[in-house]
């Protein structure tokens, strides 16, 4: 798999610019769909990028927004360094977890969301507030003790639980600030982010001596044993390929990891062992370096192809830069062309007949507002 990827990154250095962009392109929309099908969910690619264009042919689902943020998500690291990104500032930034705090200025520290303490241990501020209730829970128990006969008992047991239910929330959530209360979410107070995280990061330090592959394959293996991040689960195939491309093995794009580990017949399972879990997941970067060699040829050939219908054509002719224009993008519109190109919308549905059955798909289904695409 260590060839395989290095092959493929050469021959993605040595591509014409517009294949290679196209490769790109096209690999952040198919790792999203991957993840998305990993974890049982539908995601269809053509969805996938209309959506990305703000051309809905239908109401999106759980599963397109998710993807779409994977997408947004994989083009935002590729764009930045890999020391950038698998800094330890940054990634604590990006899963919201607390730099560390002096000890001695802890309890007086602030934060954008509050005081340190408030922040970093909520779960030490929960257990507290927990005592307070169990404190307080006598006077509540004489209140409840008290007949009320003019409601119903069931409905006052409802209303104790919900009174607690919504208590126990507050106590969840930062309520200190306007932005927490902007963000509020359901968060598991002993999920112990900070600890998994920092366990993730050492043993992210472990693998500098290591292979590149072995590196990002125990990243990978270690972020979806650990968990630390309740949120963004996905992030870490990301990561395991930015490792890729820090050590040279992908250095000018992002392998699908994820697409490498549809396309094999491996699961991965907490429940395997770790020999077999790694190896699992080094046979999924080799897949991976398969589907991106497979898709530079798939767009070589669609070019060749398309710019047989650009022969004898006049020198001032704009059919050639349509064509890369379908190379490069994954979806391409009338407008879209029009204004890239500095041409008439007319002249881009003139060009789209010239084309003829060399023209990619067209992913709408629709008369109007249509849109054409290479996926």
């Amino acid at each position: 798999m260590t060839v395989a990827l290095a092959r493929c990154d050469e021959r993605l250095l040595r591509a014409e610019p517009v294949v290679a962009e196209g490769m790109r392109q096209r690999g952040h929309a198919f790792e999203a769909q991957a993840l998305i099908g990993l974890t049982g969910g539908l995601c269809p690619i053509e969805d996938l990028c209309l959506h990305d264009a703000g051309m809905d042919v239908r109401s999106p689902t759980r599963e397109i927004a998710r993807a779409a943020a994977m997408l947004d998500e994989r083009r935002r690291l590729a764009r930045r360094e890999p020391s950038e990104v698998l800094s330890q500032t940054a990634l604590r930034l990006r899963l919201g977890i607390e730099e560390p705090q002096d000890p001695v200025r802890t309890d007086r520290a602030k934060t954008p969301s509050g005081t340190a303490k408030q922040v970093a241990a909520p779960w030490d501020r929960i257990d507290r507030e927990d005592e307070e209730e169990d404190h307080a829970g006598e006077e509540d128990l004489d209140l409840e003790d008290e007949p009320d006969h003019r409601a119903d008992p069931a409905f006052a047991e409802i209303d104790a639980l919900l009174a607690r239910t919504r208590k126990k929330l507050d106590a969840w959530n930062d309520l200190s600030s306007d932005e927490g209360r902007r963000n509020l979410t359901l968060r598991d107070p002993g999920y112990d982010a900070i600890g998994r995280f920092e366990r993730w990061l050492a043993i992210l330090e472990e693998g500098r001596g290591l292979p590149a592959t072995l590196a990002a394959a125990l990243a990978l293996d270690a972020w979806l044993w650990l968990e630390p991040s309740e949120r963004a689960g996905e992030l870490g195939f990301a990561l395991a390929a930015t490792v890729l491309r820090q050590r040279g093995l992908a250095g000018v794009y992002l392998p699908a990891i994820g697409v490498g580990l549809r396309r094999g017949r491996f699961r991965w399972s907490p429940h395997q062992a770790l020999d077999v879990r790694v190896a699992g997941l080094l046979g999924a970067f080799g897949e991976a370096a398969a589907f991106g060699q497979g898709d530079l040829d798939r767009l070589g050939l669609a070019r060749t192809v398309m710019l047989r219908r650009c022969e004898g054509r006049r020198r001032h002719s704009k059919l050639a830069e349509l064509v890369d224009l379908f190379v490069s993008s994954p979806l391409v519109t009338v407008q879209l062309a029009a204004v890239r190109l500095q041409v008439t919308p007319q002249a881009v549905e003139a060009m789209l007949k010239q084309l003829g059955g060399s023209l990619p798909r067209e992913l709408t289904g629709r008369k109007r507002y249509r849109a054409w695409g290479i996926v």
